[in-house]
């Protein structure tokens, strides 16, 4: 008869188990769809470029020099003040050199409301540079350009 009672027993937690199982699945899905999105991209819309500007260097995190000192070394730096309140996340520098995108550059940002970040890019002979700032989705936080002054020939 302990049998009997045993099983009728394991039988019943069988089934309140189960029946806990029954509530707490739909809990652990919705919990783990939800964990699939990246933080960084639920925050991707919360951030904005404050101000982005061109210099020539970065000199104890505030960028330095102007259109010739650029043009003098043939490299730009962009530097960027980003504000971003959500969680950690990335802004992408699209390069364009007289009309053609050349490079695209990842900067991590992190959370502050005035992030400083910046990217340098050789510039070769180009006359004309353009950036464009891009927030995790793609969406377009800022462009500027920058036209060089063509050195004379043979200088």
């Amino acid at each position: 008869m302990l049998a009997k009672v045993d099983s009728a027993r394991a039988s019943q937690n069988l089934g309140a188990e189960v029946q806990s199982m029954k509530f707490s699945l739909p809990l652990c899905m919705v919990m783990m769809a939800g964990s699939l999105i990246p933080a960084a991209a639920l925050a991707a819309g919360d951030v904005s470029c404050v101000s982005g500007q061109f210099a020539a260097s970065v000199e104890s995190g505030k960028p330095t020099g102007d259109a010739s000192a650029i043009a003098s070394q043939h490299k730009a730096t962009y530097f960027l003040d980003i504000s971003n309140p959500g969680a950690p996340t990335q802004v992408t520098l699209v390069w364009k050199l007289d009309g053609k995108e050349t490079q695209r550059q990842s900067l991590d940002v992190g959370t502050s409301s005035h992030w400083h970040t910046w990217a340098s890019r050789p510039l070769g002979r180009a006359t004309h540079v353009d950036v464009e700032v891009l927030d995790l989705s793609g969406a377009s936080l800022k462009t500027d350009s920058l036209t060089l002054a063509q050195s004379a020939p043979g200088v």
